[in-house]
């Protein structure tokens, strides 16, 4: 079946925005031969790019050996707009402000508790973005995306599938509504699991691997998976997620790594009970029965990473999350089990890169994709 002008005009406008994304300064002939599009029809859909304001020409290029006129530069506009993220899955909200190429502007934490009025906690977060887009002196009117990274399976069309009870503190706010009236721009909720192996993927040091397992710790427990250099979500959008494995005692794996589960273990080790930032002093100061207690969980962990690394075909696995605070013997008895393996290929785990700002890096490729495809219809 031929398609018809309009979407053969979609087609190749997308791809020329996304080559001159990827080739910045690359002329309409050398678009022409990479593409293998006729020269008059890159001009014309580079002047429509260029119309919109989401190309730019910019000085000239060299002239070819044969010489002539030296052939006009096309740039990508990282400023057309601009994407907003906030993550409510670390302890303290985290916001952001980036460009269409996904550079960090600015970012900060919003100190506020859990246990505040979701009143509050919606207002926190607004005045603390507006305060970032006031700093940048960026007006309402050039964002073009609200990204909000939360934990839970979020499905295709935005819609939450399922979320733990024991992230409604942060979830069940409304905050996607608030902001979307508020700053009169659209909301997308994701994964912040899956946001963050796209953030390593995209930005941090995981970049020179195909494929991942990315692992987080803290409130909660979540993993994701990075496939051939694309996000497995499986059917029901929480492919990979270890928190929900069963245990032999039937809890639930998260029960027992995640924050609750941890201090709870470690307390009844040191027969004290300590919250979060008294075992990260601790475990820094190398305590021994602290230390003894991480192990024990990291070990637990390890041997549900091991399996998955077996069962996905996959060596890397890349750990963040608010457990990147702990001292050395949580990872460490992650890799005591995983070097265990009968697998001819050395699995290897290490540390986030981008440690907080994972999640809002993978909320930028996620949002420059969308507003790109929204644009061009």
């Amino acid at each position: 079946m031929k398609a018809d002008s309009s979407t053969v005009r979609v087609i190749n406008q997308r791809s020329i925005l996304k080559t001159i994304y990827e080739n910045d300064g690359i002329s309409k002939a050398d678009l022409a031969t990479k593409l293998r599009l006729s020269k008059p029809s890159v001009s014309r859909n580079v002047y429509e790019l260029i119309e919109i304001g989401i190309v730019k020409e910019q000085g000239e290029g060299e002239s070819t050996k044969s010489g002539g006129r030296k052939p006009t530069r096309l740039c990508f506009n990282k400023d057309y707009q601009y994407i907003v993220s906030v993550d409510i899955s670390m302890k303290y909200p985290i916001c952001a402000v980036g460009d269409l190429k996904g550079n960090l502007l600015k970012l900060s934490k919003v100190n506020i508790s859990r246990s505040a009025q979701a009143e509050q906690k919606r207002q926190t977060i607004y005045e603390e973005l507006n305060k970032l887009l006031v700093e940048l002196s960026i007006p309402s009117e050039k964002l073009g995306l609200i990204v909000i990274s939360q934990p839970g399976q979020i499905g295709a069309d935005n819609e939450v599938i399922y979320i733990d009870s024991l992230h409604h503190p942060w979830t069940e706010i409304g905050l996607k509504e608030h902001l979307q009236e508020s700053f009169n721009t659209p909301v997308l909720r994701r994964n912040e699991v899956q946001m963050a192996a796209l953030g390593e993927m995209t930005m941090g040091d995981a970049k020179q691997y195909y494929s991942l397992i990315y692992v987080a710790c803290g409130i909660g427990l979540g993993s994701s998976i990075i496939y051939k250099g694309e996000l497995f979500q499986g059917e029901n959008y929480g492919a990979g997620e270890l928190g929900a494995f069963l245990m032999t005692d039937g809890r639930r794996l998260g029960q027992v790594v995640s924050m609750d589960g941890l201090l709870e273990h470690i307390s009844g080790i040191c027969n004290k009970v300590m919250d979060f930032e008294e075992v990260v002093e601790k475990s820094l100061a190398d305590d021994a029965l602290v230390n003894k207690g991480l192990k024990d969980i990291g070990h637990i962990l390890g041997q549900r990473i091991y399996n998955c690394c077996i069962m996905m075909g996959i060596p890397t696995v890349i750990f963040g999350g608010d457990y990147l605070k702990l001292g050395p013997a949580f990872i460490e008895g992650i890799e005591e089990t995983m070097n265990q393996s009968f697998f001819p290929t050395k699995l290897t785990i290490q540390k986030s890169s981008l440690h907080e700002a994972a999640g809002i890096y993978g909320t930028f490729v996620i949002a420059k994709d969308t507003i790109l495809n929204n644009m061009i219809v």
